[in-house]
């Protein structure tokens, strides 16, 4: 079997082929891993000693590196202080190799050369000097088309409908499409408010190089790190634009203007009209997450409806719901609740000692039955040195005990149902019960509130006809309770 980490970095071990080895070296499918040399296997020194002295040796798996002529089945003293010693080497070079790489990759940016894997959308390549981009025919015009519509006052969201309406391809499909990336889930990605937004603000339209907007370096297992503004390495007119300055900044003006709006009015809906079901509503159709709209109809006040994310761009046909209508309801549903929740406080109180009964009676036959699993262990003992001192014959000793395992085995079985029942009957009964006791929190509560949801409510689906789905946090509590109730009093009965 071979496994390849293709375009990965040896500087920590976080790679799929890695882990897929690992996998097949649990399941016992590899015991003996061969590398090439130890470099290809990483370079952490720390992270790749653990593995070869402590891990594999654990997993009886054989390591053996070609070139460094090191393989684990040899004890050789010396070896295995070269082993750490070119672990060790290998680490320092790859930090060292790490810097040299980000210096020369900053060098190019600030010279103004194109260093990223492809061109933003409507640029190309350019084939003779792939440090340059030129522009790209058959996407420039959408470029064009989106800067136009952002003239005409369009949002963003708007955009992004009208170019999936025109099965317009998005940046992440068009790339697919070209087979520039492989990813299967980017096949049939849609414009996106961000998408746009992107578009709109990038200045690689008039001309100008924008890199180094993230940083990661190569040599540290850190996650990549978004730089701020003014760290962006920026190079003016190092290409052909596709946008004139003029319209560039129109359209900066006209999504500073949005933006300031959009604050204000949020900042204004926030102080007086929290919406307190974010995070919990998703479409029943695509599963995306509804978001709230304010104020949707002119005619009405104040009137705020949910609408799924890909409606507001066209690839759903979830339609919207009234918040109010959505509060009535959810509310209502947390009255059942409580009034469930109280109902069954009221009976586990009134027949509170039938359960300790029960509880005494299920502990003193889980004791007796423990006795008596003893008794076989001892009996095991007995029968066994009959049978070393010749007092019984081998079949004789056979035939007995597999009578007595047959009866352990009965035993262990009752015993499990009975410890099953006991700790269902404690923590439903007996103890104080999450259910129960979250639920009747909220007895007393007025309106709907996000301390209630937080409180109850793991996700509401909304779907089509606007059937609500309400998944509780403990959906399935009362049910245990009245099960285990009925098991209990039915055989006091």
């Amino acid at each position: 079997m071979t496994v390849t980490d293709d375009n990965k970095t040896g500087t920590n071990f976080d790679r799929k082929g890695f882990e897929k080895l690992l996998e097949d070296v649990r399941k016992g499918i590899i015991n003996c891993i061969i590398v090439k040399d130890l470099s290809r296997f990483g370079r952490n020194y720390i992270e790749c000693g653990n593995y070869l002295e402590k891990i594999f040796p654990f997993l009886n798996v054989r390591f053996i590196a070609v070139n460094d002529n090191y393989d684990s089945n040899n004890e050789n003293s010396n070896e295995v202080l070269l082993m750490h010693l070119k672990n060790f080497m290998n680490d320092i070079y790859s930090r060292d190799i790490s810097k040299k790489i980000s210096t020369v990759i900053n060098e190019k940016q600030k010279k103004g050369e194109f260093i990223g894997n492809w061109a933003c959308y409507g640029y190309l390549r350019d084939e003779k000097n792939t440090h340059k981009i030129v522009i790209n025919e058959e996407t420039a015009p959408i470029i064009k088309y989106i800067f136009d519509l952002r003239l005409k006052n369009y949002g963003y969201t708007k955009i992004s409908k009208i170019l999936n309406e025109k099965n317009i391809l998005s940046p992440s499909a068009y790339l697919y499409k070209k087979g520039y990336i492989k990813s299967e889930k980017l096949k049939n990605s849609k414009w996106t408010d961000a998408v746009v937004k992107k578009v709109l603000t990038n200045e690689v339209y008039i001309g100008n190089l924008v890199q180094g907007r993230t940083k990661k370096d190569l040599s540290e297992n850190k996650e990549r790190t978004r730089l701020d503004r003014d760290k962006w390495i920026v190079v003016e007119d190092t290409h052909i634009p596709i946008i004139s300055k003029e319209i560039f900044y129109k359209v900066q003006e006209i999504n500073n203007k949005s933006s300031e709006k959009y604050k204000s009015n949020k900042k204004c809906n926030n102080k007086n009209n929290e919406n307190i079901f974010k995070g919990y509503l998703k479409c029943g159709i695509c599963g995306k997450s509804l978001s709230i709209q304010r104020g949707i109809r002119k005619t009405v006040d104040n009137v705020n409806y949910f609408v799924c994310t890909n409606r507001k761009i066209g690839v759903c046909n979830l339609k919207s719901i009234r918040e109010e209508v959505l509060k009535n309801i959810v509310f209502n549903e947390i009255k059942n609740q409580i009034n469930i929740a109280t109902n069954l406080k009221n009976i586990i109180d009134k027949n509170i000692e039938i359960f300790y009964s029960k509880q005494n009676i299920l502990k003193l036959e889980i004791k007796n039955i423990n006795n008596e699993i003893n008794k076989i262990k001892d009996f095991y003992h007995t029968i066994y040195e009959d049978y070393t001192l010749g007092l019984l014959n081998k079949d004789d000793y056979i035939f007995t005990r597999g009578t007595y395992e047959e009866k352990e085995k009965i035993f262990k079985e009752r015993k499990s149902i009975l410890e099953n029942q006991l700790e269902k009957l404690e923590n439903n009964l007996i103890k104080e019960n999450i259910f129960i006791t979250n639920t009747l929190k909220c007895k007393n509560k007025k309106i709907l509130t996000k301390d209630l949801l937080e409180l109850l409510i793991k996700e509401i689906l909304i779907f089509d006809d606007k059937t609500i789905q309400i998944a509780f946090n403990y959906n399935l509590g009362y049910k245990e309770i009245i099960n285990t109730m009925k098991d209990v009093l039915e055989n006091v009965i």
